[in-house]
């Protein structure tokens, strides 16, 4: 883990504190669910309900990883990138902003693993950083291949 903070240091020269994650209410999932599950006028309300179950669930995960990640460098970035990228027409599908906040997350944990490696290499990293990040899941991918 030193090794990765090392090649961050250069890319993380303030320290960053965590975002907050913005209101549940805030999503307007019941809009999105509506929308999604509304077929000539008729709403499909078993559908229905398990969208807002599945963005309920999609949000109390994006809290949890939040909260875990609290403390990271890159955690605000990543969070800011997830809900620009699941926000349309301020309406946010919690679902995906967890699952791609995740897959972020996952990212900076191989890259973690891999920078405790031997012959884990810097230059690569710091370039797979410079073009990727926030996205570290392909900030990962960019280390690991060839």
């Amino acid at each position: 883990m030193r090794n990765l903070f090392l090649v961050l240091g250069v890319l993380f020269v303030t320290p960053v504190t965590a975002q907050s994650i913005p209101s549940k209410e805030g999503a307007k999932s019941e809009e999105f669910c509506a929308k999604e599950w509304t077929k000539r006028g008729q709403l499909d309300t078993s559908m229905y309900q398990f969208c807002l179950r599945e963005e309920a669930e999609g949000y109390e995960e994006l809290a949890s990883l939040a909260r875990k990640y609290n403390d990271q460098p890159w955690m605000q970035a990543a969070l800011k990138f997830s809900l620009e990228k699941w926000t349309k027409r301020g309406v946010r599908q919690d679902s995906m902003v967890a699952f791609t906040f995740k897959q972020i997350a996952e990212g900076w944990e191989d890259l973690a693993y891999e920078s405790k490696q031997s012959g884990f290499d810097k230059n690569k990293a710091a370039a797979c950083i410079s073009k990727w990040a926030p996205q570290y899941n392909m900030v990962a991918f960019c280390y690991k291949k060839d």
